[in-house]
């Protein structure tokens, strides 16, 4: 070592030492850092050891001329798989990197990471670069896997966003450009499409026009005469509906840009109730509606068997005006598959703003669904204003750098260290009572869900602080009052997500007192709009070990003779949680929702359902990787007497890629992508059916023979299958174009499922059934392609577009 560079690596180690004892590093410094630290992060190897961890490099460079010294900073960054998870789970002092020139790398909690200098840390001259290489858990195969926004901070001074890591870009994440880094393990069956492996899935034939009227498919069309039309935008119609239609006959006029009804005109619509027969027998469905359209009298007549009957055929009617507003002579007679057709909307993870949640309540009722599943809180947020209890969006609501989390929660999922980005945000009393307005005109039930017992992180730490704030007035009752943890619980357990604090206690009076506050806010801000008919209370994913060294439970556990050494005790006092909260929703003649865990006990076993007294409990089924053994989950809840909404991950959740290719947004710990083809063939009536591949991409020939052993749960209570719905979960979605590109166009393939029955799912044999499948997919891509994305261009949605395929062709010639 040359005399120069131990003199640097003196005068650094005594520049640590002097900042150390004086906290001196200045806000001046940890801008210059933050502006001119280059981050580049790139995965090496999946391959490393299978499945436990792949090795990433991480490469620090200077960009500047002046030195990045040794300090009291750190770079703080969200990263979805634990960083060396051997040395840093339950590990609050961190862990020196081997051959990390002097870093040390911590877990925070949830995603939240930091990499720190230590002692030796020589700093970093101008135009210097170093390279620490660290393992993580598990694998990374996508660039979206790494979040953006680190930043630096350090006592007493403002974060800064580290400059090149900012924005939606991900440019300083490296390639994956080669098959260790695109693959998860060696076994991964799935690579990057080429342009001829896109041709040869595309393989559907140009119709020249859309495949089919109208989109979802209605269950009756006759008399069909395309020759003969009617113009809706002759600008003359009159709109005749009786006082109880009068909404629907607003908006239909709204639409078509009628400003008033001209009795006189000749040409009118004519809204009216009554009952509806398909195939001649008389619908069951209030969503059943008739639309006639006569050319040669200029009149068409909504017929609905209800209100929102008639709201059906007016979009119906609206879809067949598209585009050039002629319409053809035709009846159709039409219900519903399902009555519960819904899409499900997380914005705990990353907030959306409010005209976006309408956007997308807009679009559902286009295409006639009707539930909208409104994810409001969860670890890492809580996004609505509840009157008497202001430190759940004071606090909750808010992302930002405070390791305590006494003013915000501490930053997850690529949010920053400030508070202007999708990691903040939520909605006021006045702007939901809007939304609830705005679906109501639609016809769409909202249904609010707060996460609990797990997934609590944020009310949580909100309701901390709120007793903190109440013990400095000394207001011992008020400051216990909403307590959600018990402070002397020193359980130790990691979340699905990493946090080691989300899990809202159970055995605490005050976690019912404010279930109860929570409750009755909720229904007092839909009663006069929209009253509720459902709490969901989430109830998913409790962590492993939660509450087992409390000295809360252990009293409950006493009082109610249950074994609190049990392995199965979190079990057990969930399922007393659950308990309590149908006893709350049902005061309140509530049904109850849950996601399918929230209802499930010791070995997947329903809770009995005489104890939940709710008169409907829904259980939304989610978790069906195949190879992972709970694929018949829906049918054991439906057997016991639940409502179950399919809502499977494999097919039905939009947060996954579109493909399997590393530049595709979204996780993929359920299939490895899910297209809108995918969500189109999905089969309801046959969820085993469904089964089409692992999570590695092996295909499953017969998943009730092979894989589950001749063991699959029949299913003897078909009409316990309320319907279908989609999912997005927002990880990875940080703005209103991202969420749209993600739910659309698979939200109309939802659609179509939900609300008819393809003719390939009435199939026995498989040969046959994909045939039949793939005809009536190019029917709906033709429909897509030539009429369906059109109409979202109008409403400027930014949909996804897939990537063209291609195939090369030799051309010989003859000199």
């Amino acid at each position: 070592m040359d005399f120069y560079k131990i003199c640097s690596i003196f005068l650094n180690l005594l520049c640590f030492a002097i900042q150390a004892c004086g906290n001196s590093l200045d806000q001046g410094t940890l801008d210059y850092i933050a502006s001119n630290l280059g981050i580049r992060y790139d995965v090496l190897d999946n391959f490393q050891d299978s499945w436990k961890s792949y090795r990433v490099r991480m490469t620090l460079t200077n960009a500047g001329s002046r030195l990045i010294p040794n300090g009291p900073w750190a770079i703080y960054l969200c990263h979805i798989r634990i960083i060396e998870p051997v040395h840093t789970k339950h590990n609050p002092t961190g862990y020196i990197i081997p051959c990390g020139h002097g870093i040390k790398v911590t877990h925070i909690n949830g995603c939240q990471h930091k990499f720190e200098p230590t002692m030796s840390f020589a700093g970093l001259t101008g135009f210097q670069s170093m390279m620490v290489e660290f393992d993580a858990e598990n694998w990374n195969v996508a660039r979206t896997d790494v979040m953006p926004n680190w930043y630096i901070a350090a006592e007493g001074l403002q974060a800064r966003t580290i400059t090149s890591t900012a924005g939606e870009s991900l440019s300083f994440v490296g390639p994956f450009d080669v098959s260790y880094k695109w693959k998860r393990i060696t076994g991964d069956k799935y690579d990057p499409y080429t342009p001829e492996k896109r041709f040869s899935i595309n393989d559907v034939s140009d119709l020249k026009k859309p495949g089919q009227l109208i989109v979802p498919t209605p269950a009756e069309i006759v008399g069909l005469d395309v020759t003969k039309r009617v113009n809706l935008k002759t600008g003359d119609w009159a709109i005749v509906a009786s006082s109880t239609l009068k909404k629907e006959a607003n908006f239909l006029a709204g639409e078509l840009g009628l400003e008033s009804n001209h009795m006189s005109s000749f040409r009118q619509i004519h809204l009216k109730n009554d009952v509806i027969k398909i195939g001649g027998v008389i619908s069951e469905s209030k969503e059943a509606y008739m639309l006639e359209v006569n050319a040669e009298t200029q009149k068409i007549t909504i017929t609905g068997q209800s209100r929102v009957g008639v709201y059906y055929g007016i979009q119906s009617l609206l879809s067949l005006s598209q585009p050039e507003g002629m319409v053809p002579n035709v009846i159709i007679n039409d219900s519903p598959r399902f009555e519960y057709r819904g899409m499900e909307l997380d914005v705990a993870r990353n907030f959306m703003p409010k005209n976006e949640v309408k956007k997308l309540i807009d679009t559902m009722a286009m295409y006639k669904l009707n539930k909208f599943h409104f994810h409001l809180t969860d670890d890492e947020g809580w996004r609505l204003e509840i009157p008497g209890l202001p430190e759940l969006t004071e606090v909750g609501s808010r992302r930002c750098h405070d390791i305590h989390e006494e003013k915000c929660l501490d930053s997850q999922l690529g949010s920053g260290p400030g508070t202007g980005n999708s990691g903040s945000g939520y909605y006021t009393v006045d702007d939901y009572r809007e939304i609830l307005r705005f679906a109501e005109a639609r016809h769409i039930e909202v249904i609010p869900e707060f996460d609990m017992p797990g997934h609590g992180h944020a009310a949580i730490k909100a309701m901390q602080a709120r007793q903190k704030k109440y013990a400095a007035m000394g207001k011992t009752f008020e400051a216990d009052q909403y307590l959600l943890s018990d402070p002397l619980d020193t359980s130790q357990y990691l979340s699905v997500q990493f946090f080691t604090d989300n899990a809202i206690n159970p055995c605490l009076e005050s976690t019912y007192e404010f279930l109860e506050h929570v409750v009755n806010s909720i229904r007092h801000l839909h009663h006069d709009i929209q009253p509720l008919k459902i709490f969901h209370f989430g109830g998913d994913e409790v962590a492993h070990g939660a509450w087992t060294k409390s000295p809360a439970c252990k009293i409950l556990a006493q009082k109610l003779g249950l074994n609190f050494s049990s392995p199965t005790i979190v079990k057990d006092l969930k399922e007393y949680f659950v308990r309590q909260v149908a006893e709350v929703s049902h005061r309140y003649c509530l049904d109850l929702g849950a996601w399918e865990d929230g209802v499930l006990g010791v070995k997947d076993s329903p809770y009995n359902r005489t104890f939940l007294k709710n008169k409907n409990v829904y259980a939304y089924a989610w978790d069906n990787v195949w190879e992972w053994g709970q694929g018949d989950r829906a049918y054991k809840l439906a057997n016991a007497d639940y409502k179950v909404v399919l809502t499977q991950a494999t097919h039905l959740y939009f947060d996954h890629p579109y493909e399997p290719d590393p530049e595709e947004r979204g996780y993929y710990w359920a299939p490895r992508f899910i297209d809108t083809r995918k969500t189109f063939g999905f089969m309801p009536d046959d969820v085993y059916a469904n089964a089409d591949f692992t999570r590695m991409g092996e295909p499953i020939v017969d998943l009730c023979k092979e894989m589950y052993k001749g063991k699959c749960v029949p299913l003897k209570k078909p009409q316990n299958i309320a319907g279908m719905a989609g999912a997005l979960w927002s990880e990875t979605v940080r703005t209103p174009s991202q969420l749209q590109s993600m739910i659309y166009p698979r939200l109309l393939a939802l659609a179509e499922r939900a609300w008819h029955k393809g003719c390939f799912e009435h199939e026995i044999d498989k040969a046959r059934r994909e045939r039949v499948r793939k005809l009536e997919w190019e029917v709906f891509a033709n429909s897509l392609g030539y009429k369906e994305l059109a109409r979202l261009d109008k409403m400027n949605i930014d949909y996804h577009i897939p990537v063209p395929g291609a195939r090369y062709y030799m051309i010989h010639s003859q000199i």
